[in-house]
């Protein structure tokens, strides 16, 4: 464990995050709310060891900020799951709002109880289908949609374009497979083979985009 989260330390001083002892702090209490919940909801993967969340989630997780300035920026996390990648990028870039977004209403009450363990502020944690949220009243329009562990399946396609800015984008954390994007124009922000988590690929997709589907 201590190898994998000395890399995660080292790529936090390498991207010069302030504070790194504290975020340190915050990412252990972060690892330790996950682990407990994970056991009583499956929230990520059980067979991935806990040393390998470093890396394979918090680490993963933060490559979107070297692609995109979250600062100021109201942001979705849709399919969050475990909080990923919301939490990790709320942990680093306290300055924007977050929505950690899932249909699954177990998800939910574990993330929001990890939610307040953290402390966040700005951080809400919303149960509904995507398709249900993106007609919910006072709901916000957001800057950025991240979307970590979900296929664009057609039918989420209209209601992530009603919940963007139109100057807003869909993120996408992809492996190696874009057939879900056939027939739609997208820019690759990232493509990057990586020793520890393999290859990565973050995929932008803006807002009018989503309308040519």
């Amino acid at each position: 464990m201590i190898y994998q989260k000395e890399i995660f330390e080292a790529y936090l001083k390498s991207r010069e995050f302030p504070d790194i002892p504290h975020l340190m702090g915050v990412f252990d209490h972060y690892l330790k709310l996950l682990m407990a919940q994970n056991k009583i909801v499956n929230l990520v993967s059980r067979k991935m060891p806990a040393e390998n969340y470093w890396l394979q989630h918090f680490l993963d997780s933060l490559l979107a900020m070297e692609t995109l300035d979250f600062k100021g920026q109201t942001v979705l996390d849709f399919g969050t799951g475990g909080g990923l990648p919301g939490i990790p990028i709320k942990i680093v870039q306290e300055d924007c709002v977050m929505v950690l977004l899932d249909s699954i209403q177990k998800k939910c009450r574990a993330v929001q109880e990890m939610v307040e363990a953290l402390k966040l502020s700005e951080t809400s944690v919303m149960s509904a289908r995507v398709e249900d949220y993106a007609f919910m009243a006072r709901r916000p329009s957001f800057d950025v949609i991240l979307c970590r562990a979900v296929a664009l399946e057609e039918r989420y396609i209209a209601p992530l374009r009603r919940l963007l800015k139109p100057s807003g984008s869909l993120l996408m954390y992809k492996s190696r497979s874009l057939d879900d994007l056939e027939g739609m124009s997208y820019e690759t922000l990232l493509d990057r083979e990586d020793e520890h988590i393999g290859r990565r690929r973050l995929i932008a997709v803006a807002q009018r985009e989503l309308m040519r589907r």
